[in-house]
């Protein structure tokens, strides 16, 4: 497979399958932090911290250990609060089917 990605820009297809947790950097941004270790950019500190902590474990200083622990617990609190919202949004989506089939059913439209 062919990358699109324009100069500059790191695209996931480029990447190793091992390191796919990659992020991107469009070509009219500028990145805000970069890697330490392998100098690739990211767009956001939280987005590097996390690929530092997971690609460059064994060579994370306590300050980018701290970081890394402190992004990784709040994109589990971030993905938790997701998941609510999904599956108060289903059960929304349930209720309202099963109204609208009571409604149904009960003016004789089937």
């Amino acid at each position: 497979m062919q990358s699109t990605a324009g100069p500059g820009r790191h695209d996931a297809r480029d990447a190793d399958p091992t390191t796919a947790l990659e992020t991107l950097v469009r070509d009219d941004e500028t990145a805000a932090v970069v890697c330490p270790h392998c100098g690739r950019p990211f767009a956001e500190a939280a987005a590097r911290d996390l690929h530092v902590g997971e690609t460059h474990a064994d060579d994370c200083s306590v300050a980018e250990r701290e970081a890394y622990e402190a992004a990784h617990e709040a994109e589990r609190d971030d993905l938790f609060y997701f998941h609510i919202k999904v599956v108060a949004a289903l059960g929304v989506l349930y209720a309202v089917t099963v109204l609208l089939y009571m409604l149904a059913l009960g003016s004789n439209l089937i």
